[in-house]
């Protein structure tokens, strides 16, 4: 481990795995204390605010003892996150560019933690080794979908979230997707658009997955919002009726909500989709031995 006298890593530019403790930054301070661990990142900060305040410091997760730990650089002054993994409802991330977020949902509370983007494939690989020990697998008799980007309502860009999404071995048994919603209003003279994102629902043998793609202004239609939540925390899934469309919730047993926007055409697809996710919701789960 470098000594802290001569280690700032506020001025590192990259991420890194962490194999051992002394791979750890000298600056950064871990209690407890650890040797082991099933995965560990360091994640650089803002190293692009010149000459404004960083937007956001370096970080180190953790994952150890069923355990998600969270260390924040010290001149920040933030206490380490540590979250149980049974008390975890869902794993969200926002992509847009190069700017990345990730958030951890436990009880009715959330904790955000900012990346740059060109070091998403650590954050990715570190939820990857996360979800192996935090999701059940469902055993279902259902045949496997196959979706692709010329199914009903998947834009290829949900679709190419999708594959990026799924884990090795993870069967995908269902998904429903629709394109961007373009609607207009009218103001007296003038005609104002809204543009709601593409959605894409998929279920697995392993969990329920939201991809939202763009958004009605400039910087938001390269934004990607993947969020995933074990099946057994699904309460009701249900498609109503409303203005000009339809409206899929899917309700889950924290009191939490997903809601999405669906023209009335999509009826058939939603309807499917809902009726494999309830068929999967009541299949026996078992929890992996270890991670891989």
């Amino acid at each position: 481990m470098a000594e802290s006298s001569t280690c700032d890593s506020r001025q590192y530019r990259f991420g890194y795995r962490l194999q051992t403790a002394s791979d750890v930054p000298g600056d950064f301070s871990l209690s407890p204390q650890r040797d082991r661990w099933d995965s560990a990142i360091f994640m650089p900060g803002d190293t692009e605010a010149l000459w404004k305040p960083p937007a956001y410091p370096p970080r180190i997760y953790i994952l150890a003892d069923d355990t998600l730990m969270v260390y924040t650089h010290p001149t920040a002054h933030e206490a380490p996150f540590m979250l149980p993994l049974q008390d975890l409802i869902v794993v969200s991330t926002v992509r847009a560019l190069l700017h990345g977020v990730v958030r951890f949902h436990f009880g009715d509370s959330s904790q955000s933690f900012r990346y740059n983007g060109c070091h998403q494939h650590y954050i990715s690989e570190f939820l990857r080794v996360l979800r192996s020990v935090w999701l059940p697998h469902c055993k279902a008799a259902l045949p496997v979908t196959a979706l692709s980007e010329t199914s009903q309502g998947i834009t290829y860009q949900s679709w190419h979230a999708l594959q990026t999404e799924l884990d090795h071995g993870e069967t995908l048994y269902g998904g429903c997707g629709q394109p961007p919603i373009h609607s207009g209003k009218r103001w007296w003279l003038f005609r104002s658009f809204q543009v709601l994102p593409a959605v894409l629902l998929a279920v697995t043998n392993r969990r329920l997955i939201s991809i939202s793609t763009g958004a009605g202004d400039t910087d938001g239609l390269y934004e990607t919002t993947v969020r995933s939540t074990p099946i057994r925390n699904l309460a009701v899934g249900k498609v109503e009726s409303a203005a000009g469309g339809l409206t899929v919730s899917l309700e889950l047993k924290s009191d939490r909500a997903w809601r999405f926007p669906f023209e009335a055409d999509q009826l058939t697809s939603v309807e499917s989709f809902l009726d494999r996710l309830e068929h999967i919701a009541l299949c026996p789960e078992e929890f992996p031995l270890g991670v891989p």
